[in-house]
């Protein structure tokens, strides 16, 4: 999700799970190609693995504006993630003072370059007239996956396996498996996030299923094509910013409605490439996990966020939400007070979260808000199993409680994205229309 700062005609697609060759015929005869390729390898593993890497590789150089430099970065950081996993592995699981040296200082490595290339400022701060080498190619119309998302699917994945080497649930990390598991380009760019036991353990075996593979993973692809090509232009003008009154002129209805239509582009959008990302892999002969269960159906904001991009949520409470709250155990007045210590652990993750989709201010409010609901939701759900009175806790356990919930809930979410899409000068001239 990009940062603020764009003029009206920039808006106008405000983000897209996509790159072009999604829409190319020559992009699915290659992954076809590919599936047949690592399919005739057979029973061999190393054979398999060999097939994919160099057809996954050979894929993501495809890429416009996606170089040999492009990759040998990613490269370059699963090299540090293998040799800290390698080193790891040599020594049995524990909180040795070396052990621990070596997952900080790799982890804080990955860090630093998710930091450099997903944030400008920091391009400029460091390095100066330099900067414009890691900036998008904007002027020549051609946008570098490398500096979007996809670096901090990849990032993510080689923590993900270092913390968990580390944490002794890994063994030995085999070099060919981790390659394929960090470029494997179905899930490059934007996910699912999936992790790296479930994939070597795919790599491992051939799938012996090929006519279920081939049509479970066309049947997703028509369904992401669907909601990419026909359900998201259908929203795309009722968007708040495509909206033809400017936002310090915007009433009431014009704001429900763009945030209503925000709200469903962005589902249509990322679950649509979710399904072509999970499709593809899965004519390959590898499962990805879901990452969408019916989000706006939850009965509350907790619940949505659990079934809501859900490998990254997962991922968030693994290495952000659960090391937060532990160390946080360690002060007294915390231990005994849990439902302070969750709030504070949400919140963390939350502000996290919105500083990971970007460095504008605004997303970190925007995970601030999310943070806050959760919390309030947390005191809400335990004072609420005080109350006694069997007329109450009937209407709880009723449909229209979960209906209401339900309505609340998207309403909560929806209202959230005007501080995700736009800038702090735009949410004050929004505000300034309707209180005004």
């Amino acid at each position: 999700m990009r940062a603020a700062g764009r003029d009206r005609a920039e808006r106008r697609m405000p983000h897209t799970w996509s790159f072009d060759y999604f829409y190319s015929l020559p992009f699915w005869a290659a992954l076809l190609a590919v599936a047949a390729v690592v399919r005739l390898a057979g029973g061999s593993p190393v054979l398999r693995g060999l097939a994919l890497l160099a057809t996954s590789n050979a894929l993501l150089l495809a890429i416009p504006g996606f170089s040999a430099a492009d990759l040998a970065l990613v490269w370059a950081v699963s090299g540090v993630a293998l040799a800290s996993a390698r080193t790891l592995s040599r020594s049995a699981p524990g909180s040795s003072r070396a052990r621990r040296v070596v997952v900080v200082g790799s982890v804080v490595a990955i860090l630093a370059f998710l930091a450099l290339f997903k944030y400008r400022f920091l391009q400029g701060l460091l390095l100066g007239p330099f900067a414009q080498v890691l900036a998008p190619r904007a002027s020549s119309g051609v946008v570098n996956p490398l500096v979007l998302v996809g670096v901090s699917y990849f990032s993510f994945k080689a923590i993900h396996v270092v913390v968990e080497t580390y944490r002794g649930t890994l063994g030995r990390v085999e070099a060919l498996a981790f390659l394929n598991y960090m470029t494997f380009f179905p899930a490059f760019i934007s996910g699912p996030i999936n992790r790296f036991g479930d994939f070597s353990e795919q790599l491992a075996s051939a799938s012996p299923a090929l006519g279920a593979d081939l049509r479970a993973g066309g049947e997703r692809i028509v369904h992401g094509l669907f909601k990419k090509v026909v359900l998201v232009p259908l929203v795309m003008p009722y968007l708040l910013t495509n909206q033809a009154r400017p936002l310090d002129q915007a009433t009431l209805l014009d704001v429900a409605t763009g945030l209503y239509a925000y709200a469903l582009y962005f589902f249509f959008d990322f679950a649509g490439y979710t399904d072509l990302a999970i499709g593809g892999a899965r004519i390959i002969g590898i499962r990805l996990p879901e990452n969408f269960r019916q989000p706006f159906f939850q009965k509350n904001i907790r619940d949505l966020w659990t079934n809501w991009h859900m490998t990254l949520t997962s991922w968030l409470v693994d290495y952000v939400y659960w090391p937060t709250v532990r160390a946080l155990r360690n002060l007294e007045y915390l231990r005994t007070r849990p439902v302070l210590l969750s709030v504070i652990g949400m919140n963390v993750t939350f502000v996290s979260c919105g500083i990971w989709h970007g460095e504008a201010p605004h997303f970190v409010l925007w995970g601030a808000y999310h943070g806050l609901g959760i919390s309030v939701l947390n005191v809400y759900q335990r004072q609420k199993k005080r109350i006694r009175a069997p007329r109450i806790q009937r209407w709880f356990a009723s449909r229209y409680s979960r209906w209401l919930g339900t309505f609340a809930t998207f309403n909560f979410f929806a209202a959230g994205l005007a501080l995700f899409v736009l800038d702090l000068g735009q949410i004050r001239a929004l505000l300034r229309a309707l209180v005004g």
